[in-house]
């Protein structure tokens, strides 16, 4: 990003980061994992679409579960993070704050419990009648969160890239323009990826 938008793009982050904290925590989480505690964990209560129960984590009782939760916003976090650099320059705020609410709340954690819950519809732990997984003979297997979380926050930053357009200095016939879109911190951009 240019030097005029760093701090709107570290705030951004930031809110990423304490908006999805609320959010997981209330709803996020519960709506991922349901009854469940911990990940991959069959709580046998939960539909294959979504789960339900233990709002605000009010069943947690131990260390564990609460560093279940702390590693899986962790991951929510991560997916907010990957659509501020696509908005870039070009979002507001306020329509930002909503998006993160959304993404944190009900998409990242729907697509969670599809995949990493032990009663999610894609999820390769989830048990048919017959004892084989509910998807064809294996379901899908999600390591380190490559399609669950970078495919989540990699679509939703698709989405609103093209829902808000190019850079209007991008389209524009004159090269000094063109060029002033060019970043101005290559430390900056490598300390986003490594928080990343």
């Amino acid at each position: 990003v240019r030097k005029k938008n760093t701090n709107n793009i570290l705030f951004k982050n930031l809110m990423d980061a304490s908006t999805g904290a609320i959010c997981f925590w209330l709803l996020g989480y519960p709506f991922a994992y349901g009854t469940g505690k911990y990940a991959y964990q069959d709580a046998g209560q939960d539909n294959k679409f979504i789960g339900a129960g233990n709002w605000a984590l009010q069943h947690f009782n131990d260390d564990t579960s609460y560093h279940s939760w702390f590693f899986q916003w962790a991951f929510a976090g991560a997916a907010a993070t990957i659509v501020s650099g696509s908005v870039a320059e070009r979002c507001r705020l306020e329509g930002y704050f909503v998006y993160t609410i959304l993404l944190t709340t009900f998409i990242y954690p729907i697509v969670v419990h599809w995949v990493w819950s032990g009663t999610g519809w894609l999820s390769a732990f989830y048990k048919g009648d017959d004892g084989k997984p509910y998807l064809k003979e294996n379901g899908m297997t999600d390591f380190a969160g490559s399609g669950v979380v970078h495919m989540v926050g990699g679509f939703a930053g698709l989405m609103g890239a093209i829902t808000i357009g190019p850079r209007r200095e991008l389209l524009s016939d004159d090269p000094e323009v063109r060029a002033s879109v060019k970043g101005h911190s290559d430390p900056l951009c490598a300390l986003g990826v490594s928080i990343l």
